[in-house]
Order: C-alpha cells, then sequence, then structure tokens
C-alpha cells in the first residue's frame, strides 16, 4: 500500500477525532499564544499552529483527497495562489523583498479562512466528515469557563487597559476572545438545552457541566466588558426564549417546557449581570460619553499617532465636517478614523493600488503610516488587498451569506422547526455582521476558524434539509 493510500485510510478513520480535538484545544492554544506575547515571542504557539495547520489544509487537498470534483477545490487553491505572488510581486516592486516578508506574516492570517475552509469542503466530500457541534460547544464553553474562573481567582487579564474595564481571562486579544465568545455561544446554550432532558440522578455531573457552561456564558458576556458578545448572546437567547414559547404552545411536552426555562432563565441572568459588570460601567463612563461627544475623552481616545497620521485625510474632514459620520464613527468606536490613513492612500494611488492595495507595511512612497488596524473586515480587505482581492475574498463569503438567508425563506416552516438549523442560521449572520461592523472576523485565523466552522456546518444542514419533504422537523 503506497503512502498516499495509508493518509487517505488514516484520514478517513480518524480525522474527525483529530479536527474534533484541534477545535477543543483552541483556547489552550490562545492561552499559550497570550503567554508568548506577553513574553514577547517573536513567534507565538497560536501562530506557528494555526500556520501549520493551513499549510496541512492546502496539502492535503492537492495531494491527498480525491473524489469527484477535486478540481474545483484546486481550481479555487490555484487562483488564490496566483493572487497573492501577484500582491508580493506588487510589494516587492515598491518596497523590495523586505517589504514581501513584512506583508507575508499578515497574508497567512487573512488567508487562513479560505484555505481551510476549501479543506472542510473537500473531506466533506470524500469522506462525509464534519466538525462536529460537540466540539464546537465544548470549545465556546472552555473560553467562557476561563473568563469565568480567572476573575474569580484574580488572575484575570484586563481587556482594555487604557479604561481599565472588562476581564478577557488568560487570553490576549479581548476582542477576538469577544467573538469567538459571540458565534459559538448560542451553540453552547443550543448544545446544553439538547442534553437536559436526559439529565438523571446517576448523571447528575452532566447536569452540574451543564448549568455551569450556561453560567459562564451569562457571566463572559458581560465581564469580558464588549458590546458585541453581550448583545449577540442576549439577543440569542430572548430570540430562542420567543421560539420556545411558539414550540411549547404547539406541543406541550416536557423537552420543550424545559428548554423554554433554559432560555428565559439565561436571558434574565444576563440581563440582570449585565447592572453589576464592568460592560455597564464602560457603557456609563466611557461609550456614551463618547456618544455625547464629550471634548475631553473625544481627545483621549485620538492618540498622537493617528491624529499625526489622519491629518489631511478626506475621511477625518468628513467624520469633523458631517455629523452623521461622526456618530457613526463614535458608535462603530473610532474605527473610521483609525482607517483614515490607509483609505487615504488607497484612494491616493493608482491603478495597481486600487487592483491589488496598499498591504500592511508601510512605504516611504505612501507619505503617512498604514500600520493602524482597519478593523472593519469588508473595508480592510479592499484596502489592504485591492478590488481584485476583494473579488476574490469577501464577495464569495457575502454571497454564501446571501445563499443563507434566501435557503432559508425558501423552507422557513422546516427551518424554524430546528433549534440546531437556527443556532447555527444565527451564528452564522451574527459573524456577518461583526465582520462589517466590528471586524476581527476573517482576518484574524482564531476567530475565522469558528466562522468557517459553523458557517460549513449550516452549509450542510441546508442541504439534509433541502432533502427532506417539505414538512416542519423537530430539533
Amino acid at each position: 500500500m503506497s503512502l498516499i493510500a495509508k493518509v487517505r485510510q488514516f484520514s478517513k478513520a480518524r480525522l474527525p477525532l483529530i479536527l474534533g480535538v484541534y477545535i477543543i484545544l483552541q483556547p489552550f492554544i490562545d492561552i499559550l499564544t497570550a503567554l508568548g506575547a506577553r513574553a514577547e515571542m517573536s513567534a507565538t504557539v497560536g501562530s506557528v499552529i494555526r500556520a501549520l495547520f493551513m499549510v496541512a489544509c492546502f496539502l492535503y487537498v492537492v495531494f491527498i483527497c480525491s473524489f469527484k470534483g477535486k478540481k474545483w477545490c484546486i481550481l479555487v487553491l490555484g487562483v488564490l495562489c496566483a493572487y497573492l505572488a501577484v500582491f508580493l510581486l506588487w510589494m516587492y516592486s515598491l518596497g523590495g523583498i523586505a517589504l514581501c516578508i513584512e506583508n507575508i506574516k499578515e497574508l497567512a492570517k487573512v488567508y487562513f479562512a479560505p484555505f481551510v475552509a476549501v479543506f472542510l469542503y473537500a473531506i466533506y466530500k470524500e469522506y462525509g466528515h464534519l466538525i462536529s457541534t460537540r466540539a464546537i460547544a465544548i470549545s465556546g464553553a472552555i473560553y467562557a469557563g476561563v473568563i469565568v474562573i480567572a476573575f474569580v481567582t484574580g488572575t484575570s487579564f484586563v481587556s482594555y487597559s487604557s479604561s481599565g474595564y472588562g476581564y478577557k481571562g488568560w487570553f490576549y486579544a479581548a476582542n477576538e476572545v469577544s467573538c469567538i465568545l459571540a458565534l459559538t455561544s448560542p451553540v453552547v446554550i443550543y448544545y446544553c438545552v439538547k442534553h437536559l432532558p436526559g439529565i438523571n440522578r446517576q448523571l447528575w455531573w452532566k447536569g452540574a457541566i451543564i448549568a455551569f457552561a450556561l453560567l459562564s456564558v451569562a457571566v463572559s458576556a458581560n465581564f469580558i466588558g464588549t458590546k458585541i458578545a453581550f448583545g449577540i448572546t442576549l439577543l440569542y437567547c430572548i430570540i430562542a426564549t420567543v421560539w420556545a414559547i411558539v414550540m411549547y404552545r404547539r406541543h406541550r411536552t416536557r423537552e420543550y417546557r424545559m428548554r423554554l426555562m433554559v432560555f428565559a432563565v439565561t436571558s434574565v441572568a444576563i440581563f440582570v449581570l449585565y447592572f453589576f459588570s464592568p460592560l455597564q460601567s464602560y457603557m456609563n463612563n466611557i461609550y456614551m460619553k463618547l456618544l455625547q461627544r464629550d471634548p475631553e475623552l473625544v481627545m483621549a481616545s485620538w492618540s498622537k499617532e493617528i491624529q499625526e497620521a489622519s491629518k489631511g485625510t478626506w475621511l477625518r474632514e468628513l467624520i469633523n465636517n458631517n455629523e452623521l459620520v461622526q456618530s457613526i464613527d463614535q458608535i462603530l468606536s473610532r474605527r473610521l478614523l483609525t482607517s483614515s490613513p490607509s483609505v487615504q492612500v488607497f484612494t491616493d494611488g493608482g491603478l495597481m493600488t486600487k487592483l491589488f492595495g496598499i498591504g500592511y507595511a508601510n512605504v516611504d512612497s505612501y507619505g503617512r503610516s498604514i500600520e493602524f488596524m482597519i478593523e472593519i473586515d469588508p473595508l480592510g480587505i479592499l484596502v489592504r488587498q485591492g478590488i481584485i482581492g476583494f473579488a476574490l475574498y469577501f464577495i464569495p463569503y457575502l454571497a454564501f451569506i446571501i445563499y443563507a438567508i434566501v435557503q432559508f425563506f425558501r423552507r422557513p416552516g422546516q427551518r424554524l422547526a430546528s433549534l440546531k438549523y437556527c443556532s447555527y442560521l444565527y451564528s452564522t449572520l451574527a459573524a456577518f455582521g461583526i465582520s462589517v461592523i466590528a471586524g476581527h472576523a476573517l482576518v484574524s485565523p482564531a476567530v475565522s476558524t469558528f466562522v468557517i466552522v459553523i458557517s460549513f456546518r449550516l452549509w450542510v444542514l441546508t442541504q439534509e434539509q433541502n432533502k427532506l419533504p417539505r414538512v416542519d422537523k423537530g430539533a
């Protein structure tokens, strides 16, 4: 038996377990990453492991997998690789090999998502393998649990050292962990309510784990101190409570009564905890004052570096002179202002700049610093990757979101009857909303791992339901 045949045989038997373990290990990888970053290591555990995983995905699709339709996967990977090669040639023309090297690190982070998406599609088509709901739920519960444990033990890192609000556990980037919590919490809650009816005296320990997971979701949504985790988790619980009321009125079973109670209690817990949380302190003392344009806080939120880099940009002038745009910038926590230097360089650039973007590192010819983060994902991809990069990367993602919405309305009764389907649809749409408003969803491997896995699960659920007769199916 050849080596490739042995790898295929092993993959068929063990790949679901390996991928499930990989997903469950994500919070531990991020904890080690945070420790490495705080120790100022040049390469963190997360960057190394996820880069190796992306390379392994690419090699598996190209050299190992075998199924009808593989040529389309190869075509997609080929187009992405060709674009990246041309992009690096463009960077080389601007700043030589040093500029190329500076951009490669960011390219690996940004293009983690599409390479992994192709891999997941390939193994599903080849073996029917999927990353399980159980693995996603366990991973999300661990993220939330770590934040609670770190807070209780007094070992948590502060989410935002500039304001002193929020606790991010032992993780490094509060925004990224907040996105992960927002995306996984609906799956965690769904998984918990699904297994609650089977709990008895002999399985009391499972009940304790479920209770701790739900409590951790409620606490972390408030105590990490970000609007994203709080708003998306609370909204899911409220919608799920309404869903459970309707389903209980139809079925009147113990299972649906229990679901209704869990959703309602979790909603109330999240709402009540808000009034004792760092999030409320941040909203009252910082965010609302910024919305009211408190002059001292507004100027404090503008670092000297961003003031210098954004000086003379059309976007900053628009923010200063247009009250609506200024309000939008405040609501988006200054995301428009911080992107203004890069947007200015992009709009001032020639045809090649428009087509392939400005990249991620400073170039003398730009005349201003572009290394401030563009947190709105589609804007960042357009400016840094150009029109071609945007078309190859974000347009397919947008097309999938439109597909998901259209598919929902083609069979609304069947979709709504499945709590599992609704939970995945909610998380998928939440991921899209995060990407276009807050960012960090697509271009951060830690977050995009869950964006891709959850979106792919939704696609498979849609395909499976479309094969069924048009009748409602319970979750």
